[in-house]
């Protein structure tokens, strides 16, 4: 079959995989090209809507066994003229109405199905929809922004020009509701940075939360700096004004309970301070760092269990780190928690909640050859030779060679490590390395360098990030090597797996895979994630065996795989490239015939298929975290039978008696990775009693208790003694004292000049001596102020990494929003430069002269309204 003749067709073919007297079922699906979204729709999650890199659309109803391309049934009828074709750009899917999708198209046709995509209605905007926000608790309710007609045309003046009811006028992004799922709009306001719905939490989901310019004439400016016309406010549905609850608030986040906002300090100096609200913007404080951060960048890394963590780049942006610090409670009283977290161009940061439990977190820190804590070793330098060697064959090989080619990591004279937190950024250690390989064969490294290092969401074009998800209880899986270090070489590079939340972990596989759960983590499915592959590896027992089979005779570039949101299916999707065309097979691993578990409230008996597990840190020996023993009830790991989408698996808790783990260093205070003493880091931070005075000391608290911790008695934190400073002298005691000096040293000079018989009559000062009885009193010195009351603490931020897009108004800072939906193509890029995929594939074979017959497009969905007479919702 001929391309042109193909284009758009979905094309499939099924196999069957037979090994050890079981099967797997297979079916192949051929798109247009590479995949760029997957949305599953529905209560069962049984409807998928695909997009691809070319925007055409593709629709399943049985959880992607089979498809149909819908991009045709979007055609709008122009009278007098062809058809327009339709082109999708994004996808957006309700938080809380699962059977409702909003899709954006191109030349501003956007279409809304709350029927999971069986019908559809059409949108008609004046100009192209910028973006969607569903309401968190509300089905029919959303907010749409758009931006005026105008912002597309070229402008022959710069004069201002009024807005006009109909969306004309300037140029500048206008902010609507809909509370009828877009049969009716309501502007809310116009010249819009930011927007967000309030917090369900704090009973504020109806509010609406935003930055504009309180200047509205003329043209929306581009904030690519801070402005001192942009203010932080919010209007409640009802209302009619809007209400300002931070002037000069230019940029904001909600995330949970706290709210963030990037309030401009110095307009000239571009400055601004990061201020924080935890109850609903009732009052803000700002943010106290243990340094002062002039026109840095900030991302919040994570807030979903009541405290704050919070990435810090203190403009080291050539060495690409920055500080993570972690809040109390209230979320503005900040303490380091890890310096030198990996940070990537982007803004990204290696840095990660494990999903599964709470409290634990993982992230990689670099440490650098000026910092102190570690030199380059060898061993280093080893590794940046060989990573010259291979960046020069890899220069020289096909496209897919050089995107995958390492980036020589130890030619920046700094080693990545990977450390893991029990207890919320609590105490980082490092993480325990299996003893022996996926081989048997053992590991063989110095103890006092031999640590596991896996690879971040910086990487990902290379290798798969550590990744673990809500259901799948205690398995985190990841990329990377045992060593001293993080290896970036692909021949180093190998695929890890801890079932017991990072405590300790097995090489599940040499090389590189791209993992995902199903059946609540008692299955993994595997690919290789380096190169193009026909194999699927897969383990039912949480990692202890694997087995492997064949795709198709032809092989893939893996993309991703992924299952539906809960993890819960034992069927997945696996997609990636053939040639120019995208690929995805659905994987059924239920026809492997594997019984249901047994014996869930028996756990722990012979005759269950379940056991009890409690996570630790491996330090208590109650194994009791964040203050409490947590037992949940899994599959044991060799128990031969599935957990069955319908799987509730049981946990109970109690509390536990304090330990020094269940403390966190106060402001002040730190302590390495491995370590859970708090030691004073003289930053300023702590205030000085007036009392304090050299050579003496004071008494403070260098511990508190993490925020969420329930442990009870037990350990219990000591003041400790903090040495006085030094107390310096003021730039002006300086000068004085400066100017005492030479003068003492000129008086000094004279009287010896004087006393020499040559100069005596020249600078003998006789008179004097008539007043030699003369007394003089001392001059009493007021103590000098110290540098810290001399200039003060300083808390300001820079959120802006780069100019921003002339139409796309930057966000503040969001990095993990437990909110929204996990993004499940966590290993990929979506946004891919299609001709950079064209340029890269050529050559290859079409997958389309390959593939079986095609399956017939869609015909009009039953109950579905044609585009050639919509319901136009606007």
């Amino acid at each position: 079959m001929g391309r042109e003749a193909a284009k758009g067709a979905v094309l499939l073919s099924l196999l069957t995989i037979a090994f050890a007297g079981k099967k797997v079922s297979v079916k192949e699906v051929v798109f247009d090209s590479a995949v760029s979204d997957i949305q599953w729709l529905g209560e069962d999650q049984k409807t998928v809507i695909t997009q691809t890199t070319k925007g055409r659309l593709y629709r399943s109803t049985n959880g992607g066994e089979t498809w149909n391309d819908i991009t045709d049934f979007f055609k709008v009828d122009v009278p007098g003229s062809a058809p327009q074709p339709f082109t999708a750009e994004s996808m957006t899917k309700s938080p809380v109405d699962p059977n409702t999708i909003l899709v954006s198209g191109n030349k501003k046709t956007n279409f809304i199905s709350s029927t999971r995509g069986s019908s559809w209605k059409k949108i008609r905007q004046k100009s192209q929809i910028h973006t969607v926000l569903f309401h968190k608790t509300k089905p029919t309710w959303l907010l749409l922004s758009t931006w005026t007609s105008t912002c597309n045309k070229k402008k022959d003046s710069n004069a201002p020009v009024e807005p006009a009811e109909d969306g004309g006028g300037p140029c500048n992004h206008m902010l609507y509701i809909s509370k009828d799922l877009g049969k009716t709009f309501t502007l809310v306001q116009n010249y819009v940075v930011q927007f967000s719905w309030g917090d369900v939490a704090l009973g504020q989901q109806d509010r609406i939360y935003f930055t504009h310019f309180r200047k509205k004439t003329g043209d929306q400016p581009k904030l690519y700096i801070w402005s001192s016309d942009v203010d932080f406010a919010y209007m409640d549905p009802d209302s009619k004004r809007p209400v300002t609850m931070v002037m000069l608030g230019n940029k904001f986040l909600v995330s949970h309970k706290f709210i963030f906002v990037a309030k401009v300090k110095d307009v000239a100096a571009q400055t601004v301070m990061l201020m924080v609200s935890a109850d609903g913007g009732r009052t803000f404080n700002a943010a106290q760092l243990p340094t002062e951060i002039d026109e840095k960048s900030y991302t919040v890394l994570d807030t979903s269990e009541g405290q704050v963590m919070l990435h810090v780049n203190h403009g080291a942006k050539e060495n690409q780190v920055g500080n993570v610090y972690v809040s109390d409670e209230k979320g503005y009283r900040f303490a380091l928690s890890l310096p030198n977290n990996v940070r990537g161009t982007n803004g990204d940061c290696e840095f990660d909640k494990v999903l599964s439990l709470e409290g634990v977190y993982m992230a990689n820190f670099k440490e650098t050859k000026n910092d102190g804590t570690s030199g380059v070793d060898d061993k280093t330098k080893e590794a940046a030779e060989q990573g010259e060697a291979l960046e020069s064959e890899a220069a020289a090989g096909t496209e897919v060679d050089k995107r995958r080619a390492p980036k020589s990591k130890a030619k920046e004279e700094s080693v990545v490590r990977t450390v893991i937190s029990f207890d919320k950024g609590g105490a980082w250690s490092y993480l325990k390395p299996p003893r022996v390989d996926s081989t048997g064969k053992q590991i063989d490294c110095p103890p006092d360098k031999c640590w596991l290092h896996l690879h971040g969401i910086t990487n990902f074009h290379n290798y798969a990030p550590f990744y673990s998800t809500d259901n799948a209880i205690g398995i985190i899986m990841g990329t990377g090597n045992v060593g001293p270090y993080l290896r970036f070489e692909p021949d180093q590079t190998n695929t890890y797996l801890s079932r017991n939340g990072g405590l300790t972990w097995t090489e599940a596989h040499k090389g590189a895979f791209i993992y995902e759960y199903g059946d609540h983590g008692g299955l993994v499915v595997m690919a290789d994630d380096v190169r193009k592959t026909k194999l699927v590896v897969f383990s039912w027992n949480e990692g202890q065996s694997w087995y492997d089979f064949e795709l198709s005779s032809m092989p893939v570039e893996v993309d991703n795989i992924v299952t539906e949101p809960n993890a819960t299916s034992t069927k997945f999707l696996l997609y990636g490239t053939r040639g120019d065309t995208g690929v995805m097979y659905h994987l059924d691993f239920e026809s492997l015939g594997q019984p249901l578990c047994k014996g869930v409230w028996a756990a722990d008996s012979v005759s269950s298929d379940y056991e009890t597990w409690n996570p630790s840190d491996g330090k208590n020996t109650e194994k009791c975290m964040l203050g409490k023993q947590v037992t949940y009830t899994r599959r044991k790991q060799t128990s031969e039978c599935f957990n069955g989408e319908k799987f509730e698996r049981p946990v109970t808790r109690k509390n536990c008696e304090c330990t020094q783990e269940d403390y966190e260093c106060e402001v002040g205070f730190t302590r390495p990775v491995g370590a859970t003493d708090c030691k004073y880091a003289d930053d300023g931070t702590i205030k000085i009693p007036l009392s304090c005075s050299r050579n003496d000391h004071f008494w403070a608290t260098g511990h508190r208790k993490v925020p969420g911790d329930t442990c009870e008695g037990g350990w219990a934190p000591q003041q400790v003694s903090v040495p006085c400073p030094a107390k310096p002298m003021s730039k002006g005691a300086w000068s004085v004292l400066g100017a005492m000096g030479m003068l003492a040293a000129v008086l000094f000079a004279v009287n010896m000049l004087s006393n020499n018989d040559r100069v005596k009559g020249i600078f003998a000062n006789y008179g004097f001596e008539n007043f030699g009885n003369v007394r003089y009193a001392n001059i009493g010195a007021k103590a000098p102020e110290s540098a810290l009351d001399s200039v003060g603490t300083r808390f300001d931020a820079d959120f802006i990494e780069g100019d921003q897009d002339d139409f796309d108004a930057p966000q503040l800072m969001s990095y993990n929003d437990r909110e929204r939906d996990r993004d499940r193509d966590r290993d990929r890029d979506r946004d891919r430069d299609d001709r950079d995929r064209k340029d890269r594939d050529e050559g290859r074979r079409s997958a389309l002269d390959t593939a079986s017959e095609a399956v017939p497009r869609l015909a009009k969905p039953p109950g579905g309204s044609r585009p050639e007479d919509p319901e136009d919702l606007l």
